[in-house]
């Protein structure tokens, strides 16, 4: 709606004389729409309107014996009119506009993205002998042309993407991922954390805990050292080989959480919130959308700043500025012992469950009140325990 009034114009009048309420009945009668109506007392006040509207209202002043004289004259038609006393100036303008269209009709930078094992400087090379380098102009960049020649010339990519924008070409390239190399150097199973020992299931190497045994962070459990042992006719020679151990070792683990809430709780909580949009032009700031004041006694702002037509250090002086304005409505919470306590647990279990492993799986919870000298808040720990795998690999060199 601003912008609309802004492009057809309008008009702010100071209007004089004993019969106001007269003088905006007759002119609300007769379709013309009056905003920004300020009193300025008894006899005098402000008030808006479209351009093409005035001829009407010295009739009706006229007939109320007022008088009105304008103020201040905004709208695209004023500034049309000012900007032909200003020839050299609207010249200036122009030619500053022919210029950056010009400027960016070419590419000054080509930049190579999402590359690892590919040198970004041979990608460039390929690029520009495809037709993409610095100083070409854009009608001339066939993005599909140059993607099948960067595919042709680099068999390790994957996907490949260029784009032109303003005056900035950008490669964008996805490597294929090869097949790591398989590890072949002996290792040992230890306990990654803490734990008693539930199930132990052996695949490679030689098992040095049974179920039930309580384990130690670092502890080998399953060696990849195998030394020869008894078997059913006495001594069985050999020396001892070294292989990779593999195997399952699942272990009981025990985790801790902390969690508390009070009884009466105070803050501030986000409410409704407004959006401005401004236009900064040259240093001088044009609001575009959004109420004329803020309607919020507290609030919290969220300014975000756009510049088009942005490359390097160069652009144009126009910035576009979004503020989001938020609402800050304190609140009082008064909860009973019952309902601080769920919530203490609630708490307590939130921040614990991140630690816990995705695999694993909860065998039992419990939650232990905490003593506290004050009453104010409700204070519980948690205890979980856990059945996962603590089996880790740790790689060696052998003798």
């Amino acid at each position: 709606m601003r912008l609309l009034r802004y492009l057809r114009g309008y008009v702010t009048l100071l209007v004089e004389g004993k019969s106001l309420e007269r003088f905006i009945n007759m002119a609300v009668s007769r379709g013309i729409k009056l905003w920004d109506v300020t009193s300025l007392g008894s006899n005098r006040m402000l008030l808006r309107v479209r351009v093409g509207a005035v001829g009407a209202l010295r009739h009706i002043a006229r007939r109320t014996d007022s008088r009105f004289r304008v103020r201040e004259k905004r709208g695209l038609f004023f500034w049309l009119w000012r900007m032909q006393r200003r020839k050299a100036f609207c010249g200036g303008a122009l030619f500053f506009l022919a210029a950056l269209y010009i400027f960016f009709s070419f590419v000054w930078a080509v930049e190579v993205s999402g590359t690892r094992r590919i040198d970004p400087v041979a990608i460039r090379r390929a690029a520009a002998a495809a037709g993409l380098k610095p100083g070409v102009a854009r009608w001339r960049v066939n993005e599909k042309d140059i993607e099948r020649h960067l595919k042709e010339q680099f068999p390790t990519i994957a996907w490949v993407g260029v784009e032109v924008k303003g005056g900035k070409a950008t490669v964008r390239i996805a490597e294929k991922r090869l097949p790591a190399p398989v590890p072949t150097n002996p290792a040992h199973i230890v306990a990654r954390k803490a734990g008693l020992i539930k199930e132990l299931l052996v695949l490679e190497g030689q098992p040095l805990v049974k179920e039930g045994d309580t384990v130690l962070s670092g502890q080998v459990l399953i060696s990849g050292e195998v030394v020869p042992g008894e078997g059913e006719s006495g001594i069985v020679p050999g020396r001892p080989h070294y292989t990779r151990a593999k195997g399952i070792v699942r272990a009981r683990v025990w985790y801790e959480g902390y969690g508390e809430a009070l009884l009466v709780e105070r803050g501030e909580r986000v409410g409704r919130r407004v959006t401005v949009w401004m236009v900064r032009v040259a240093g001088r700031e044009f609001k575009i959308q959004g109420p004329e004041r803020i309607p919020y006694a507290r609030y919290r702002v969220r300014v975000t700043v756009k510049r088009p037509l942005k490359w390097r250090n160069f652009g144009a002086p126009v910035e576009f500025i979004n503020k989001e304005f938020t609402e800050l409505v304190p609140y009082e919470i008064r909860r009973t012992e019952t309902q601080a306590r769920r919530l203490a647990e609630k708490r307590a279990w939130d921040a614990l469950r991140p630690s816990l492993p995705a695999e694993g799986r909860v065998l039992s919870k419990k939650y232990v009140a905490v003593p506290s000298g004050r009453r104010e808040a409700i204070r519980v720990r948690l205890k979980v325990e856990v059945l996962e795998d603590i089996g880790q690999l740790r790689e060696f060199k052998r003798p």
